[in-house]
């Protein structure tokens, strides 16, 4: 996959386009220009012509007038927004017209902002005089670095996300260099040795990694992971060279001792440790949330049967595992049981998973308890949130939008092979390896810990 310029210029008139883009290549920002069509009926969006799968913009250029001359913002804001849809994506933006009417472009915004709340929108957006970028390189080239550093925080996380792309460059580099014969004569033995002893390095890196195996079954995963940890090493050689004030002028606060809303935390704590996952997802991967089979559990008929192995019924297992029953009314206790999803976390041993050795998959019980039912997940007068000590606690983290307790219960383990197995059902979300490190080893310790005979 290769990862188009950052920049993106539209026009509809080509003349205009080629100038600005040379101007801007002079001036050293590699930009993807993109014509804008406004005579081909099946083009919707105008640039429906151009494949931009590859493109993720941050900075997106655009003449204000994508059709016939206008003045009126109302007729001006159709094609802005179809342009818009076609290459926003989820992340963060800036947005620049080139117009020499800021009232006009001001109207635009107000616009879009009134009718069209499902588009991501910009984190900034202004005016450019499409006569300064002709020709005029070292000042296109202050108002282009201007362009990045007017918002604090845009500046902060794009610089960043080139700092990263740069580490992985410098990584490939290193390994180049290594692979590199010492004496070379002439190109044909340049890049039969050094496309020789790549390939030796990359497979010896990925044998290595994860083993012999398991590299010839995932040879992608192998090298990957085995070049994980030179690329941070890239990374972190870089602090030194970060302006400290980048970072300083985004995170306000940093440095300070901060109350954060509990939705916010919720939502670094989904950052961290959760990974939401599609229905087709592997179900023995380390770390999925498995849903209970609905189909099977709600059977009557398997009742009995669901007993027998578990030992309790579905409804005193949630009362002694999961929620407290001496909270609230019947109504709000019965509410609290139907909003309860019942589920297996996938915790086999991490080094049996990477070598392959994993007869049958380890799974936990656990529960997601919706947040508005959080009352029922405290214990002994709110002084607890577990029922007992083979319970672990995950903070509470947003799932498909919604902010969930999510609980696991060490008591009752059950091995299964997920592709065969009648209980499991759809897969929900992955916790993380750091997570997932930490409820390994609460759970190591629940079950060695030592029991001893005692008199009081």
């Amino acid at each position: 996959m290769i990862c188009l310029p950052s920049i993106v210029l539209i026009d509809d008139t080509k003349e205009d386009l080629d100038e600005i883009q040379s101007s801007l290549v002079q001036a050293g920002y590699p930009c993807f220009p993109i014509h804008y069509k406004k005579d081909e009926p099946d083009n919707i969006s105008g640039i429906d012509h151009v494949k931009i799968e590859m493109i993720n913009p941050r900075v997106i250029i655009t003449d204000l007038n994508l059709q016939e001359l206008q003045v009126d913002a109302v007729k001006l804001v159709g094609p802005i927004v179809e342009v818009l849809k076609k290459l926003v994506t989820e992340g963060p933006y800036l947005l620049y017209f080139w117009s020499k009417n800021a009232s006009t472009v001001e109207r635009v915004m107000e616009l879009i902002s009134d009718r069209y709340s499902d588009l991501n929108f910009p984190l900034s957006w202004g005016v450019l005089d499409k006569t300064e970028f002709k020709f005029k390189t070292q000042e296109l080239t202050d108002k282009v670095a201007k362009l990045f550093v007017e918002n604090p925080m845009f500046n902060a996380l794009f610089s960043w996300e080139n700092r990263v792309s740069v580490a992985a460059q410098n990584t490939v580099d290193s390994l180049f260099k290594l692979a590199k014969p010492a004496e070379i004569n002439g190109i044909t033995q340049f890049q039969s040795e050094t496309t020789t002893n790549l390939q030796k390095m990359l497979a010896v890196i990925g044998n290595e990694t994860i083993g012999v195996k398991n590299a010839k079954e995932e040879p992608e995963v192998a090298i990957e992971l085995g070049l994980e940890p030179v690329l941070y090493d890239h990374i972190q050689a870089n602090y030194e060279n970060i302006d400290r004030a980048t970072w300083l002028d985004a995170a306000e606060g940093i440095g300070a001792r901060l109350s954060a809303e509990k939705s916010v935390k919720a939502s670094l704590n989904s950052f961290y440790h959760v990974e939401e996952l599609g229905e087709d997802s592997p179900k023995n991967k380390r770390g999925s949330w498995i849903e209970l089979n609905h189909d099977y559990f709600g059977d009557t008929k398997n009742n009995a049967k669901i007993q027998q192995n578990l030992g309790r019924n579905i409804k005193t297992l949630i009362n002694e595992e999961f929620l407290d029953d001496s909270q609230g009314t019947k109504l709000t206790r019965a509410d609290a049981h139907e909003a309860t999803k019942l589920g297996f976390l996938e915790l086999s041993a991490e080094c049996d998973q990477a070598q392959r050795k994993t007869k049958l998959n380890k799974y936990f019980l656990s529960a997601m308890i919706p947040l508005e039912f959080e009352k029922f997940t405290k214990f002994r007068k709110d002084t607890s949130d577990t029922k007992h000590a083979g319970i672990y606690r995950v903070p509470n983290v947003m799932i498909n939008g919604k902010e969930y307790i999510i609980k696991v219960s060490f008591l009752y383990q059950v091995g299964s092979i997920p592709d065969v197995s009648k209980w499991l059902g759809k897969p929900v979300f992955r916790l993380k390896n750091q997570i997932l490190s930490d409820i390994s080893f609460k759970a190591s310790q629940h079950a060695t810990r030592p029991g001893i005979i005692r008199f009081d």
